[in-house]
């Protein structure tokens, strides 16, 4: 989460790293987004080893990269689809399930 703060400020001060600007975010959106779950799934049910199932893990996954990379560039030009976008979605998935989501 420090990185991707540390991203919105220099974003914020006009300080553009044309990579990190494409894809950061999207590489950092699911580590963020299911460790925050997974915070969720274990305080709720009191279950410090509690892990995210396959479904849980990679059907927002899906999701995210239908809504954003196909739904929503078909209906506005404001929106561009971008596989790459679906690369990072990917990337930060495997790094939550390879480093975080354990029990």
């Amino acid at each position: 989460m420090l990185l991707a703060a540390l991203n919105q400020l220099l974003e914020h001060n006009g300080i553009f790293i044309p990579i990190v600007h494409s894809y950061l975010d999207d590489l950092l959106c699911f580590p963020i987004v299911h460790t925050v779950g997974l915070a969720t799934y274990r305080s709720a049910y009191q279950d410090h080893g509690y892990i995210l199932g396959v479904w849980q893990v990679w059907l927002p996954v899906l999701l995210y990269a239908l809504m954003f990379e196909w739904v929503l560039p078909s209906y506005s030009p404001v929106y561009r689809a971008d596989v790459l976008d679906v690369v990072a979605y990917c990337t930060g998935t495997l790094i939550f399930v390879r480093w975080v989501n354990r029990p």
